[in-house]
Order: C-alpha cells, then structure tokens, then sequence
C-alpha cells in the first residue's frame, strides 16, 4: 500500500513538469544598463584642474589659446540653440573631431590650429576709402623784373583805371607807343593797360625834355 502512494505522487509530480504546457505568463525584465553621458560640449572656461592633457594644459596656460576655446565655445553653444537633428550632428561630428585631433597635439601652434580649423571666419572689413592725391598747389606766375607800377599777377593797373578798357585797343597802344617814343621807356613801363592819365603824363613829359621832340607833340 505505501508503495502504491509513492508512485502515484512521483506519477502527479512528473504530469506537473510537462513540457507541452505553456507558459503565457511568463515576463522577462531586462536588466538596466548605465544611462549614456551627454555630449561633453566645450565650456566657456577650459578644464583645468583635475586630470587633463598636455592640451588642456597648454589652453590653461596660454591667453591666447583660452580666448580660442571660448570663441569657440560660443559658437557652438549659438549655433546649437535653433539647429536641426542634421545641423546638431555635424557639430557633434566637429566637436569629437576638435577633442580628437587636440589632445593629440604636444605644443601651443598645433592646439591654435586645431581650435582655428572650426571657427567660423570673421566677417571681412571694409577698407576705408583710399584718399586721392592732393592736387598740387598752383605756381605762383613769376612777377616781372624792373618794373614799376602795380602787379597783382594780371596786367598793370593805376589805381582801378585801364587805358585799354577804357578807350578800347587801338587808341590805348597809340598813346603806349607816342608814351615809348618820347620816354625810351620799355614796352611795360608805357603799357597800354595802365591808366590813359598815366600815359599822357609821360607822353607830356617827354614831349617838353626831349630835344626832338616827334611831331605829335603840342608845338
């Protein structure tokens, strides 16, 4: 009798591990895994503490080469505030090429060049206009040797009178020549262009101290 019970308990055990029968119920939970860093975007200021490159520390040390990582910095934090998925890959795709080719370099030129390679260039400044050359100052016109009278650069003039304007061309070289006839007189003493009051007092004068006098002269 009590081996009749074994087996049918052993018999009951075995229809319970039948592996026919589903297992619907059955959830399996995957196990997390670390959450992935964010993008590690350049910082306004460089790391400087801590464990770092001799890249970072040739930043850290040289005013130059900061200003570089901050300018570029600001770039990107600018061009990340509206950029597309595509637009944010290429400055992902810029920023591991940056740290990359950076922490490669052993002095300061080759961490400038790196930093240099992704910055946007500066707008071009406008040349300031070129200034003409000055126009060279007019000659002053030679004033002539010998002469008498008043020369302002034009022709001689008494005072505001002008033989030749006032009595025209002809009559005025009549008198400046009677003038250079009695006188000896150069040809700009007795001018035609000097007052008709001037060229008969020379004519007048000459007429009475001449010892021949021509025959326009009063008798």
């Amino acid at each position: 009798m009590k081996r009749f019970v074994l087996l049918a308990a052993a018999a009951a055990s075995l229809a319970g591990c039948n592996p026919d029968t589903p297992a619907n119920n059955i959830t399996v939970t995957p196990t997390p895994t670390s959450t992935p860093a964010p993008t590690p975007w350049l910082t306004q200021e460089p790391l400087c503490s801590g464990t770092i490159t001799r890249a970072e520390w040739l930043v850290c040390d040289n005013k130059g080469l900061r200003e570089l990582h901050r300018r570029l910095a600001a770039q990107w934090e600018s061009g990340r505030q509206a950029a597309s998925p595509d637009r944010m890959e290429v400055l992902e795709n810029q920023l591991y090429a940056l740290l990359t080719e950076r922490d490669l370099c052993q002095d300061a030129p080759c961490v400038d060049r790196a930093y240099r390679r992704y910055l946007d260039s500066p707008p071009p400044q406008a040349k300031p206009p070129v200034a003409g050359k000055p126009k060279p100052r007019p000659k002053p016109r030679p004033r002539p040797r010998g002469h008498g009278g008043n020369w302002d650069g034009g022709p001689w003039r008494d005072g505001l009178q002008n033989c030749t304007r006032d009595i025209g061309w002809d009559q005025a070289q009549t008198l400046a020549q009677r003038c250079q006839a009695v006188t000896n007189g150069s040809r700009s003493v007795c001018s035609p262009q000097r007052s008709c009051a001037s060229l008969e007092n020379l004519i007048d004068k000459g007429c009475r101290t001449s010892r021949r006098p021509p025959g326009f002269c009063p008798r």
